[in-house]
């Protein structure tokens, strides 16, 4: 009896340790305390990691609209309807597209990142990847995205 009781109590704390799968899956980085989508819309977060301070905003572009300088370690979410976006980073001398379609209830992550030719990318992140970014940075004020886009 008394090993059945130290064998229940060490699956007990080996369940709970942070190695655990289920601490992994509901606490580092999971959806239980990081928001989600609003419905019937998708969330994209655009983030930039940290960078030297003298590091130039990568400009963000959503169709012809200006959205917004992301500075190193700030980030921006955006609540948008379900369709195709032509999203545009520009660095200093060049810029890169990128195209993406987002579907209701999708929470997605972007990096902007410069080039190492003067201009800039996104790239898309894992949900892991893209939550640890965004806890790390300062959210960014952005304008409504025009609705005609």
């Amino acid at each position: 009896m008394r090993t059945l009781l130290i064998a229940v109590v060490a699956l007990l704390l080996a369940g709970c340790s942070e190695n655990s799968v289920w601490w992994k899956a509901n606490n580092a980085w999971g959806t239980g305390t990081f928001p989600v989508s609003n419905d019937g819309q998708a969330a994209l977060y655009i983030v930039r990691e940290p960078a030297y301070p003298d590091a130039p905003a990568i400009n963000i572009t959503v169709g012809r609209q200006p959205l917004v300088g992301l500075t190193a370690p700030n980030w921006v979410r955006l609540d948008l309807p379900p369709k195709l976006y032509d999203l545009r980073a520009y660095g200093p001398q060049t810029n890169s597209e990128l195209i993406i379609t987002v579907a209701p209830g999708q929470t997605r992550f972007l990096l902007a990142q410069p080039t190492p030719t003067g201009g800039a990318e996104l790239l898309e992140l894992s949900q892991e990847q893209g939550r640890k970014l965004v806890r790390k940075g300062e959210r960014l004020w952005t304008p409504e995205i025009d609705s005609d886009y």
